[in-house]
């Protein structure tokens, strides 16, 4: 069985810096600029880390320049006091402020999940959203109730390898082994402990945040989606094109972790925008 490249790509590739955003530490990790390629933001999902985006990251990094941010409470990103989206939104924008002194030109954000709500009003970078969330399905509104309500409970074993193995099987709509062992990879990257899923649990209520997705930015140029994502009540391209107007959709054969599952086709619908 052919080896997984990311966790030896990852140490030999990749640094890990640090920058003040509001008072408190922003982990991110960065590849060896190079001047004549674009520079590419990649901004992950709840619950996770940097790791979650290292096989998109892997895809991109002959023709781009990565940074990928840790958002706060993830990964050695310190908390950051969120209430809602518009909270959330800030903080970004003062991040990739904060990021802009160590890289003045950054060309792209491409984020994925959760990320999405942070990056959605943005003009300071043209915009690729993966999985976005404009609306939440009613399935995942009842999940989400479960996460911020029994956070303390289940906060206890969500990182046991038999819970992250299972949440990946049950997430993974790409029946590969190698969709399989990616997510299974990525899952086992994170070591969140105790009082950050309590923290990150608490953020769910900014995916519920009606809000988030009003006045999107007409910077975001491409969303792509999962065929089999039952995450957002938007499941078709007239629905989403209600939201990203004018914007450029395209659908791919998996689910809600569409750049872990199929990161090679995932960055080919992106190098074909850069």
């Amino acid at each position: 069985m052919t080896r997984l490249p990311y966790g030896k790509w990852g140490e030999t590739t990749l640094q890990q810096r640090f920058i003040t955003v509001d008072g408190n530490q922003v982990s991110y990790w960065a590849g060896k600029h190079r001047a004549h390629l674009p520079t590419l933001l990649l901004v992950h999902g709840i619950t996770g880390d940097h790791n979650g985006l290292i096989p998109l990251a892997y895809e991109l990094y002959d023709e781009a320049n990565i940074i990928l941010l840790e958002l706060p409470g993830h990964g050695n990103s310190e908390r950051q006091p969120l209430r809602n989206a518009h909270d959330f939104q800030v903080w970004f924008d003062h991040t990739f402020v904060a990021l802009s002194e160590s890289f003045p030109v950054i060309d792209w954000i491409i984020a994925h999940s959760f990320g999405c709500s942070g990056v959605i009003k943005t003009r300071r970078a043209k915009v690729i959203l993966l999985c976005p969330v404009p609306t939440p399905s009613s399935l995942y509104r009842q999940y989400a109730w479960i996460v911020m309500r029994l956070a303390p409970l289940w906060a206890f074993f969500y990182s046991w390898k038999i819970f992250v193995w299972l949440r990946g099987a049950a997430l993974r709509k790409v029946h590969s082994l190698e969709a399989s062992r990616r997510i299974r990879w990525a899952g086992f990257q994170s070591h969140a402990s105790y009082s950050q899923i309590i923290y990150q649990a608490k953020l769910v209520n900014i995916i519920l945040d009606p809000a988030a997705f009003t006045s999107v930015s007409d910077r975001v140029k491409l969303v792509i989606a999962g065929l089999e994502d039952t995450t957002a009540q938007q499941r078709d391209s007239a629905e989403l094109g209600m939201v990203f107007t004018g914007t450029r959709i395209e659908f791919l054969r998996g689910g809600h972790l569409l750049p872990i599952e199929s990161p090679a086709r995932t960055a080919h619908q992106i190098k074909r925008i850069l």
